[in-house]
């Protein structure tokens, strides 16, 4: 017999589906993502190899995620039938939309998933956001992380359904949780005037209107009440084609120093002294 030819085969596994486009272009994305991805050994700039060791890779459990991981479990069983607002990308033409859902199916398929609420934990316990801003509470999870991560900061997070917005209160009570204030509105009708009367923001999470214009819209409002050390957090900037037109904007801003692209969410930061680079990080 001649001599066996060897054989690589690589397995391509893709992100959970959670809140992600079922799009077949989703799959060319993340290979896209895949084969641009950084190591640890490519990180010469010790605030990102910071970041990397300290936090993205940090497999320690802590015990604050199993008291949300309780909540999350009994809420995957609740069958109960709520009105859900839907006002960002999932209305389509931007037009709200209402619709009916079971709590079990909201928290399994809308909600951040653990592996990446652990992630808004650990950012919040790095960082030490004294004022945090969330765009879209849903049920909680993601405000729960972020709470939990940082007790000494306050979360301020807005939610445009009333139905889900009630339920995320509930579960903050569940959770004790006490320094997150809940606004239940539009996201343009309350924004402007919520920053200005918090004056700067450490932490702002975008997690709502998957769309290009109204995230734009969001991030240079907050621009202005942003401080040195703040970090903004984009969800789903692979979302679709106008997502990542908006998050290619948002690296391109000459406010922004660096950025790390870790697939379904993007960082944005603005430190002085950090050397102008976009990273694109597996996570």
């Amino acid at each position: 017999m001649g001599q066996g030819v060897g054989v690589q085969v690589y397995f391509l596994t893709l992100p959970h589906p959670d809140k992600m486009s079922n799009h077949p272009a989703t799959a060319i994305r993340y290979l896209r993502f895949r084969l641009r991805a950084r190591s640890e050994y490519d990180l010469h700039s010790p605030f990102v190899f910071g970041f990397w060791s300290q936090v993205l890779t940090d497999n320690a459990f802590y015990e604050e995620y199993g008291i949300i991981e309780k909540l999350r479990a009994k809420l995957l069983k609740d069958r109960s039938l709520i009105h859900v607002t839907d006002l960002g990308a999932g209305a389509g033409d931007g037009v709200s939309r209402q619709k009916i859902a079971l709590v079990r199916k909201i928290i399994k398929n809308s909600s951040v998933t653990p592996s990446w609420g652990r992630l808004l934990f650990r950012m919040a316990r790095y960082f030490r956001p004294a004022v945090m801003v969330e765009l879209g509470t849903s049920l909680g999870m993601s405000t729960a992380y972020l709470a939990i991560g940082n007790p000494l900061g306050k979360v301020t997070s807005i939610e445009g359904c009333p139905e889900t917005a009630a339920i995320a209160k509930r579960n903050f009570g569940i959770l004790g949780l006490d320094n997150i204030q809940q606004e239940t509105a539009p996201f343009e009708e309350i924004l402007p005037g919520l920053l200005e009367k918090l004056g700067k923001v450490d932490l702002f999470f975008i997690d709502g209107n998957h769309r290009k214009e109204p995230s734009l819209q969001y991030f240079h409002q907050c621009l202005q009440h942003i401080r040195d050390d703040s970090v903004v957090i984009l969800d789903d900037i692979h979302w679709s084609v106008e997502m990542e037109e908006a998050w290619k904007a948002i690296q391109e801003h000459p406010s922004v120093t660096l950025t790390i692209d870790l697939f379904r969410m993007g960082l944005v930061f603005f430190k002085e002294g950090l050397s102008r680079e976009d990273f694109v990080l597996h996570f």
